[in-house]
C-alpha cells in the first residue's frame, strides 16, 4: 500500500499538494480516476478518489476512512539529545518512527556537545518513515529545549517517567518499569550522559531512573533500544 499525506481535508474531499503531489503524480504517474490511499497525519487513513490534477495539487473524493489506524496500546513521548553526528540523530529518528513514538524532544543538556537542532529536515524524514511504516499518526517534533527545562515543564506528566543514565546510584532494569496500557516519558541523554545535577533534578521531578544493561550505548542506540523495548514489552499483539 503506497500512502500519501495530505495537508486539507474535510468531509467529502481532500487535497495533497507540494512533496506528496510531485510523488503522486511526478513519480508514481497516479492520474484522475486512480483511487490512492492519504493518512491525515492525526490517525486517520483515507481512501480517494483523484478527480482533479491542476495547479500543483491533487483533489480527492474521499470514499473510506478509518480512524485511528493502527493504533497502539501506549502513549511515547522520548526525549533525545542531538549527537555530535547529525546523521546518527536522524537515523534514530527514522528508526524510531517505524517502531512508534507519539513525541520527540530534542534536549540540550550541560554535556551536550550539539547545542543546535534544526527541524526541518527531521519533519521530513519523520513523514518518510510514518509513510515507509504504514502509519497514519506522525509524530510532534517539538521544539529544543534544555534538559532542566524540559524536566520542570514535565514534571506534571500523567504517566511514568523514566531518566536513563549511566551515572553512579541505584537504577531499575527498563524491562521492570514497563507495565502495558501506559503513558511514557523517557529521556535519553548526550554522548558525555546526563550531569549528575540534571539527574538529581530529575529524581526530584519524579523521573525513575533506569538502566539498559551493561554495554556501553550511543546515544542513539540507547535511544532505540528504549523504543523498541516499549514496543515489545507493552504492546498486545
Amino acid at each position: 500500500m503506497e500512502l500519501f499525506f495530505a495537508n486539507i481535508i474535510n468531509d467529502t474531499a481532500a487535497t495533497i499538494s507540494g512533496d506528496e503531489f510531485r510523488h503522486c503524480v511526478k513519480v508514481l504517474r497516479h492520474k484522475e480516476g486512480d483511487t490512492i490511499s492519504f493518512i491525515d497525519g492525526n490517525g486517520g487513513l483515507y481512501s480517494g478518489k483523484i478527480t482533479l490534477i491542476a495547479s500543483g495539487e491533487c483533489t480527492l473524493q474521499i470514499i473510506g476512512h478509518t480512524p485511528d489506524y493502527a493504533k497502539r496500546d501506549y502513549f511515547l513521548h522520548i526525549a533525545v539529545a542531538p549527537t555530535k553526528n547529525l546523521e546518527r540523530y536522524e537515523w534514530f529518528m527514522e528508526k524510531a518512527t517505524e517502531v512508534g513514538i507519539d513525541e520527540l524532544t530534542p534536549i540540550i543538556g550541560e554535556h551536550s556537545e550539539r547545542k543546535v537542532f534544526k527541524p526541518e529536515r527531521g519533519e521530513r524524514i519523520i513523514l518518510s518513515a510514518v509513510k515507509q511504516s504504514l502509519k497514519a499518526k506522525i509524530p510532534a517534533l517539538n521544539p529544543v529545549v534544555s534538559v532542566k527545562d524540559f524536566i520542570k515543564e514535565n514534571a506534571g506528566f500523567d504517566g511514568i517517567k523514566l531518566i536513563a543514565h549511566c551515572n553512579e546510584g541505584v537504577r531499575q532494569n527498563i524491562t521492570s518499569v514497563l507495565p502495558k496500557d501506559c503513558r511514557f516519558l523517557i529521556m535519553i541523554g548526550p554522548e558525555g550522559d546526563f550531569s549528575s545535577s540534571e539527574v538529581e533534578l530529575a529524581m526530584k521531578n519524579g523521573f525513575i531512573p533506569i538502566s539498559l544493561g551493561e554495554s556501553r550505548l550511543r546515544t542513539e542506540t540507547a535511544a532505540l533500544t528504549v523504543v523498541t523495548a516499549t514496543y515489545l514489552l507493552t504492546s498486545n499483539f
